[in-house]
């Protein structure tokens, strides 16, 4: 009787959640949408969805399940809509927006993706049939299965490049075969034989790439209207969900015009307030940079006039991303748009899922009770993230003039290392340059060894400013410094510094020779570097004591990380540099450097300011 009656305690909850779902409709709009890309509860049953998987989903408040795996099983969707439909929610397959090749290149030769560069990748092309047909053989079946059970309310695609060389997501404009064909025949030119990394050059020599660019567009549009419409014929209410919003120039200049109808609104996925925008960011200071972010995207969505519902993005994965950091940043971006949706990786289902899961429900109860406001509240957990402290041991250099620095630009997060004064005032000029159109300052913060607050302040992007504070006592500050995707370079500074390197220091194009110190029994030296991604590639090379080439490799497309390392004569103290030049290939912009083991984790601009101490985490 006992078991009798929990089964139907458990039917009435389910039926009563039921009846309680919003309407479509409403979703996004009246009722903020709650979307849960599982990829923790799905491992521990062999990557595929059980129902306790959608309840638990749904007793914490998410209206939207999406199970990370199992799209292509289309029994496996049919069921996890019944599961949805049986707790009240909603279910969106999810799906990655491209599809590799076979593994034999002659049966895709031409209709791969290729880039500006030159580079192809192992990809069908926008362009080609195989991509659409691809996509039409699942998004069709799901509209048929939305046709009868509007449960299953549309698509989630992942436009994310995960293939290799990834230059950037997906798409931008492919130079393969099957486009430059089509736009010759139908301009009526003479074609000649064109290398892959030539293209570009000789479209733009002839003053025909704005042209091209316009036939591709118009190509992807076509593609995307007839899918757009195929499905229109099934069920004019099926959304197309995509990712990463705002999105590329294939999202933003076909999917936007095309798959947003005034049926179906088209669902955007931001992937940019995942976590905490840099490596020094507190809390605080994080949720207010992803409400900018989310104000230029909703900004960008807006202007392209279209029917849509814009989501933030959450992922615990990323770093400083704790239970009550990701709770309070749903609630803040899901409160500025249509909702929110996590790409729920990175927590461990028995070990820190609960807790996560504690402040997703904490987020969901307050984001439909309109209770924004908790967003901004003060932390009732620790946070683990906090700063990573950097400790420091050693005496402060003894420099006290100003001096001028040869250009080396910084981006995004990094730490400098300052040799302070007790009473003799500390002054760093910065130049902040803008990076594309972003309009991110240098957000400073000047800590002591005990990581307390020294000085802070903030220098806008496009402008010169200075960073001043007078050290209380004699001893070596930590001055840590975020600037989004703007770059910044050390003009001045009437003190000693040095560019802390662990994990490791962030560059943006070419870096001059940096000195470092190497103690005495040390073999080797090895130095880490890696490219910024894609076609960003690095030459580094290593001068030894008496200023020699020691070793040098560089960065390629397809191996983005490398080792350079030589050997110690007699193990012998002395201070060695490093640079950072072009590859042979590729392009010189983002690139890190991380001295190897035995080395101190500080970079030097001068030979005679080089920082001898033990600095880490």
């Amino acid at each position: 009787m006992r078991t009798l009656l929990a089964v139907v305690a458990v039917l009435s909850g389910l039926v009563a959640a039921a009846a309680e779902r919003p309407a479509l409709s409403e979703l996004g709009r009246r009722v903020p949408m709650r979307i849960l890309v599982d990829k923790v509860m799905q491992p521990t049953r062999g990557w595929t969805t059980e129902a306790w998987m959608v309840q638990e989903a749904a007793r914490a408040g998410f209206n939207v399940f999406s199970p990370r795996r199992g799209a292509e099983d289309l029994a496996a969707v049919r069921q996890v809509t019944a599961w949805c439909r049986e707790a009240g929610i909603y279910h969106q397959p999810w799906m990655r927006g491209a599809e590799g090749v076979p593994a034999d290149p002659a049966l895709s030769a031409g209709r791969r993706v290729v880039w500006a560069n030159g580079l192809e990748q192992p990809i069908w092309s926008p362009n080609s049939e195989e991509l659409w047909q691809w996509l039409a053989g699942y998004v069709l079946p799901y509209a048929e299965i939305s046709a009868q059970d509007d449960t299953l309310m549309g698509v989630f695609l992942d436009f994310e490049n995960y293939w290799p060389g990834r230059p950037g997501n997906l798409y931008e404009l492919s130079y393969d075969d099957v486009i430059l064909k089509a736009f010759a025949a139908d301009r009526a030119l003479e074609l000649p034989a064109l290398a892959l990394d030539q293209r570009q050059a000789w479209l733009t020599e002839k003053g025909l790439h704005d042209a091209f660019r316009d036939f591709q567009i118009a190509h992807w549009r076509r593609k995307c209207r007839e899918l757009r419409e195929a499905v229109d014929r099934i069920n004019p209410q099926f959304v197309f969900n995509i990712y990463p919003a705002p999105g590329t120039m294939f999202m933003l200049e076909a999917c936007y015009p095309e798959w947003a109808t005034a049926k179906a609104p088209l669902i955007l996925s931001d992937p940019w307030t995942y976590g905490r925008s840099g490596r020094y960011v507190s809390h605080d200071v994080a949720l207010k940079n992803n409400q900018r972010i989310i104000e230029r995207g909703l900004a960008t969505a807006r202007e392209r006039g279209i029917n849509h519902i814009y989501l933030g993005g959450i992922d615990p994965v990323v770093k400083g991303a704790d239970p009550e950091f990701s709770g309070k940043n749903a609630l803040l971006v899901g409160g500025m748009t249509g909702g929110y949706w996590i790409f729920y990786e990175g927590p461990v289902y028995d070990r820190d899922h609960p807790e996560y899961f504690r402040w997703f429900q904490w987020a969901n109860e307050r984001l439909a009770a309109g209770d924004l406001a908790a967003a901004w509240a003060p932390r009732e957990t620790e946070d683990p993230w906090g700063f990573p402290k950097i400790r420091v041991q050693g005496q402060p250099l003894p420099r006290t003039a100003p001096r001028d620095y040869p250009e080396c630009f910084l981006r995004g997060s990094n730490a400098l290392l300052v040799s302070g004064h007790g009473g003799r005032a500390v002054e760093v000029v910065l130049e902040v340059r803008r990076i594309g159109r972003g309009e991110s300052p240098v957000r400073w913060s000047c800590r002591d060894t005990d990581w307390a607050v020294v000085a802070e302040g903030e220098i806008p992007a496009g402008s010169t400013g200075r960073v001043a504070f007078t050290p209380p006592a004699d001893g070596i500050y930590i001055l840590a410094m975020e600037a989004g995707g703007s770059a910044y370079a050390v003009k001045s500074a009437n003190a000693a510094l040095g560019i802390y390197a662990d994990p490791a220091a962030h560059f943006i194009h070419g870096v001059p020779r940096l000195y470092f110190q190497v103690p005495a029994g040390l073999g080797e030296v090895s130095v880490a570097a890696q490219g910024g991604g894609g076609i960003e590639t690095a030459k580094v090379t290593l001068y030894d004591a008496a200023g020699a080439v020691a070793a040098s490799g560089e960065c390629t497309a397809e191996q983005q990380r490398l080792t350079v390392k030589a050997p110690v004569p007699d193990g012998a103290a002395g201070v060695w540099a490093l640079t950072v030049e072009r590859a042979a290939t590729g392009v010189l912009e983002d690139n890190s450097i991380a001295p190897g083991a035995g080395l101190p984790k500080v970079l030097s601009w001068f030979a005679d300011e080089v920082f001898a101490v033990e600095a880490g985490r």
